[in-house]
């Protein structure tokens, strides 16, 4: 379990799930949402462990999202991305050219067509340096 709820109500304000109607901490569905956020800790948090505890962990996560500004980066004037259906490789251009590494992209197979679900960046342990996300070996779109 997670150590701290609040900071868990907090996330929910800034790392929305569109999908979602009803967020859990909306419908007072502690439960699911603290499932949720163990698996993100225990999938990526505990890799740097020795140098955030749980707590740290998730307020740099908060630090780091607000680092870049994706939706900028995408819908921006100068260079737009062909809407309404981009192809991978526009996103992964607009957000390589402005970041100079290498995003994750996560799609989900909806309707007969592949939509895009998720944008990341990758750091090292420590947060301090934006890297190349693993290439795409398998894809993730």
């Amino acid at each position: 379990p997670l150590l701290d709820q609040r900071s868990i109500d907090e996330r929910d304000d800034y790392w929305y799930d569109y999908l979602l109607l009803n967020p859990p901490s909306a419908t007072g569905n502690w439960h699911i949402e603290q499932n949720f956020w163990s698996k993100e800790w225990h999938r990526h948090g505990t890799c740097s462990e020795k140098v955030f505890n749980q707590r740290n962990y998730f307020n740099q996560a908060k630090t780091l999202m607000f680092t870049y500004n994706l939706t900028s980066i995408l819908f921006n004037s100068r260079t737009p991305i062909p809407l309404p259906w981009p192809r991978v490789s526009d996103v992964m251009s607009a957000i390589s050219s402005e970041t100079k590494f290498r995003p994750e992209i996560r799609c989900r197979y909806y309707k007969n067509n592949n939509m895009l679900m998720e944008v990341a960046l990758c750091y090292d342990v420590p947060a301090k340096n934006v890297i190349d996300c693993p290439p795409p070996g398998f894809r993730f779109c």
